[in-house]
């Protein structure tokens, strides 16, 4: 692996996992609550997909990227706890309407706050120009694991 190439990729796996580490830190110091940093996650999904109009299973599952398999799972364990609420559709008997409880909706803004701070502090010293070029070249990183 040539040195750009090798630089690259220890640059994005280190930001990667001090993301996830940080915002793991940042949720227990300001939650002290039961959920983990997956539960957040789906609690996110949830709140587009209600955005969208279209809360449904597969469509969060879609944003997150698992099965549907895999989501029941989490959404068991997020309503046991009080996260999450679900209520039978009244157009489809089959279907479940999913929403965060008012304890879902606190973690979601705490950690849409822990996201504001981490942009705050990325772009602090960065020119207008410097921001587009970032978004530009992350841009087209997303697109390649899209």
């Amino acid at each position: 692996m040539d040195y750009t190439k090798k630089m690259l990729n220890e640059v994005l796996v280190k930001i990667f996992n001090t993301i996830m580490f940080n915002e793991e830190a940042y949720l227990k110091d300001n939650l002290n609550q039961d959920i983990t940093i997956r539960g957040v996650h789906t609690l996110e999904a949830i709140d587009e997909a209600n955005k969208e109009n279209d809360a449904s299973m597969g469509n969060i599952a879609s944003h997150l990227m698992v099965t549907a398999g895999s989501l029941t799972v989490l959404i068991k364990k997020l309503e046991l706890k009080g996260y999450i609420a679900r209520t039978q559709s009244k157009q489809d008997k089959r279907s479940f309407n999913i929403t965060l409880t008012k304890k879902g909706e606190k973690v979601l803004n705490i950690h849409t706050k822990y996201h504001q701070e981490m942009i705050d502090m990325i772009t602090r010293n960065l020119s207008k120009k410097e921001e587009e070029n970032l978004i530009d070249l992350l841009s087209k990183i997303k697109y390649y694991f899209s």
